[in-house]
């Protein structure tokens, strides 16, 4: 069962992460498991992860604010991450995205991004025919993801073995 995140434990968050020079992408309180997305410019390492996770777990505990026990889980929310807004989307400005909506299941490559929804060029694949501009209003979208070639993700690697 899906927990609310509590004003009081949001503040906390954001505050928690402002001090770690990293931004607040989600967080859920699933079950017994508060789990905690993080972001960064320079990207998020096991490291910032680590951080994160002994600081909030150091406030968490001083504030009392979980009154049953919890496991705390800190991460990115990964190279094909969710995209659920205006700001998520304009992050994901020339990459390839996934959009489902209630019109189809478009891919493509983000060319913009404005108040009113995004534009992106469809691909193979995508219900829109290929090399053409697609606009989606935010409100026709059901979700929506970066996703990350085969190309990109292993350019450079050997593919027999895997190595550069």
């Amino acid at each position: 069962m899906k927990k609310t995140i509590s004003p009081a434990l949001a503040a906390l968050l954001e505050e928690t992460l402002k001090s770690c020079n990293v931004e607040l992408y989600d967080a859920e309180f699933k079950g017994r498991f508060l789990r905690v997305w993080i972001t960064s410019p320079a990207g998020v390492t096991i490291d910032m992860c680590a951080d994160v996770s002994n600081k909030l777990s150091l406030r968490l505990d001083m504030e009392n604010l979980i009154n049953d026990r919890y496991f705390l889980e800190v991460s990115s929310p990964g190279i094909e991450r969710k995209l659920r807004n205006y700001k998520d989307f304009q992050s994901a400005v020339n990459e390839t995205v996934s959009v489902s909506t209630r019109l189809g299941n478009f891919k493509g490559t983000v060319l913009s991004v404005n108040d009113d929804g995004i534009i992106i060029k469809n691909i193979k694949g995508s219900s829109g025919k290929p090399d053409t501009e697609q606009v989606i209003k935010y409100c026709d979208i059901n979700n929506g993801r970066i996703i990350v070639p085969d190309d990109k993700l292993f350019a450079g690697k050997d593919k027999k073995r895997g190595r550069r």
